[in-house]
């Protein structure tokens, strides 16, 4: 069995894909041009920008060059110096360019105050879909410095499109508050907080439940927020010291057009981004090889948002995760390093640089961000569980366990629910060093917690189940685990798994295959199947699905156990327990 504990117990953690290449430029278009494709392909970004502007300039009128050296400006962050090429593209009705360089002259011209500008590079409209949202929003708020809030909030509350309306409620709230529509303003921020407003937008309305004096209701609302981990609750347990202490934040109460425009940038990559990395984890689960991932729009349209709001950490925090999926780290270090302390975001961000020094193989200075972190005022969980798993990770449960023993024990009686991760994260260590009463009193202690958490009841009851104890309640737990994720293949895997270790062939091998139908792609999955194959005398089917596992990526260990089977088929029943 393989448990995924650290994928569900660590949600801030990234995955790291291979470290930046940089190129030399050739002088010649060709080669520039060359530079930058492969550069693009390789997600290094600011090579590619480079590249690609080299090639424009030798070759001016060649419009895939030009939307490249414009694009590509964006993705590294130079937004003035791709202005110039915004602007010929602009110009050029049979460009090819899909509307984002009058959309981003449009963001340019706002920041400079110059608001009816902004309005006629969106006048002709914006017709490509991802679009039209902020061409709307965007020509709203240049509206907004003409003639003011109520002019456009009356222009947002005409607009029908079911596209746009996903991120029109944040945008009328902040507009109704500014014109001292407050009734409006509670209206548009409750939807708002029902559809695209965000984490921005979660913030948004707390803020306006607090300047509004309605202290009930933004305590209520701040106590619902702490319930989840993450910034949000950072967030709200802020909130909940302002209004003990008497104060009010300030937050979203007089938004610039700039800052609106910036917001919306923003919103719109983070939903990109979103979909995209939903697409590619369907992918993977249905057996495709994806590839690289490529994040390029998303990034695109998060620094023309920090060109306009620097000071948006929500912003700075998704920027600094691209760029350490793009192996990026020192300038995801240098972006995620612009947080400061007083931000919610701040504790993502310094596990995001602990991230990028791993992947640098600079162990010991990410335990030391992590260490000071874990040491603020007010505790930083997030932290000290990426920590633990740091030390797990490396070979050092001990020191796992020390750092979970320290925040464990100062649990109050009743714990939030999500603490059931630290329970888990310790039992693994625990049974890392064979000490199982420890490890199962940890993993019972995270079922009382969090009896509908799926992982944790997989995990209490496998463990039971691989040692041949309370089996009637160990199945129950497992067959719970997967009522509530029915469409895991690592939970439906367990139960498989758990017949098997029992030598229950016929009843394992069906929930097998279910698990690999869900996740082909998955080499432990893969190998569980073609165990129970081999088990059940289906020995070409056996070797067949092995030799799957080979095509899949394993890790070094489970490579040479497959190979091992593969040469020798399975002995006896002790030579398959491999985890």
């Amino acid at each position: 069995m393989r448990v995924r504990i650290l994928s569900c117990i660590f949600a801030g953690a990234v995955a790291l894909t291979s470290g930046c290449v940089r190129y030399a430029p050739e002088e010649s278009v060709i080669g520039d041009y060359l530079s930058g494709r492969l550069a693009a392909r390789e997600n290094d970004v600011n090579a590619a920008a480079a590249a690609f502007a080299g090639a424009q300039s030798e070759a001016p009128g060649a419009k895939q060059i030009l939307r490249d050296a414009f694009f590509f400006q964006l993705a590294a962050g130079r937004v003035e110096a791709a202005i110039p090429f915004a602007e010929k593209l602009a110009r050029d009705p049979d460009s090819g360019d899909d509307g984002l360089s009058r959309v981003v002259l449009a963001a340019y011209a706002i920041k400079s105050q110059k608001y009816a500008a902004a309005r006629r590079y969106l006048d002709s409209g914006v017709e490509t879909g991802y679009l039209t949202a902020p061409s709307i929003i965007i020509d709203a708020w240049a509206l907004a410095g003409i003639e003011g809030p109520d002019a456009a909030y009356d222009l947002l509350d005409k607009t029908t499109d079911e596209t746009f309306r996903g991120f029109n409620p944040l945008h009328q709230a902040l507009l109704a508050e500014k014109a001292g529509r407050d009734d409006d303003a509670r209206s548009a921020h409750q939807l708002s907080v029902m559809t695209f407003g965000g984490p921005i937008g979660r913030a948004a309305y707390g803020a306006f439940l607090e300047r509004a004096g309605d202290t009930t209701a933004a305590r209520e609302y701040y106590e619902l927020l702490a319930q989840n981990p993450g910034p949000g609750r950072q967030a709200a347990q802020q909130g909940l010291v302002r209004i003990d202490a008497g104060r009010v934040s300030s937050a979203f109460a007089d938004t610039s057009p700039t800052q609106a425009t910036a917001i919306i940038f923003y919103s719109l990559g983070a939903a990109i981004l979103e979909q995209a990395v939903n697409q590619r984890t369907a992918a993977q689960q249905a057996g495709f090889n994806v590839g690289a991932a490529n994040y390029n729009l998303p990034l695109v349209l998060t620094q023309v948002a920090l060109y306009l709001d620097p000071a948006l950490d929500d912003a700075q925090r998704f920027a600094g995760s691209i760029l350490n999926l793009y192996g990026d780290y020192d300038g995801a270090i240098e972006m995620l390093s612009r947080i400061s302390q007083s931000s919610p975001y701040y504790e993502l961000a310094q596990i995001e640089i602990a991230n990028s020094l791993m992947a640098q193989e600079r162990d010991q200075d990410a335990i030391s961000v992590l260490r000071v972190v874990a040491r603020r005022d007010g505790g930083a969980p997030e932290a000290l569980l990426a920590l633990a798993n740091l030390h797990a990770s490396n070979g050092r449960p001990d020191d796992a366990i020390k750092v979970l023993d320290g925040y464990i024990s100062d649990l109050p009686a009743d714990p939030d629910e999500d603490v059931w991760r630290f329970y888990v994260a310790r039992a693994a260590s625990l049974l890392e060093i064979d000490n199982w009463e420890s490890a199962e009193l940890d993993l019972k202690q995270a079922v009382e917690i969090a009896p509908a958490q799926p992982a944790a009841l997989n995990y209490l009851g496998y463990s039971w189940a691989e040692r041949g104890i309370n089996l009637e309640e160990a199945f129950e737990l497992i067959e719970k685990a997967v009522s509530l994720q029915p469409n895991s293949g690592a939970i439906i895997d367990s139960l498989g798994w758990a017949r098997y270790q029992l030598g229950d062939y016929d009843e394992a091998v069906g929930h097998l295959e279910h698990a690999a139908s869900i996740e082909p792609g998955d080499p432990t999955i893969t190998d569980h199947l073609g165990d129970v194959y081999w088990r059940l005398g289906r020995n070409i089917e056996a070797r067949y699905q092995w030799r799957r596992v080979l095509e899949l990526e394993p890790g070094e260990d489970l490579e040479a156990a497959i190979e091992n089977k593969l040469a020798e088929g399975l002995l006896d029943v002790s030579a398959d327990q491999n985890e």
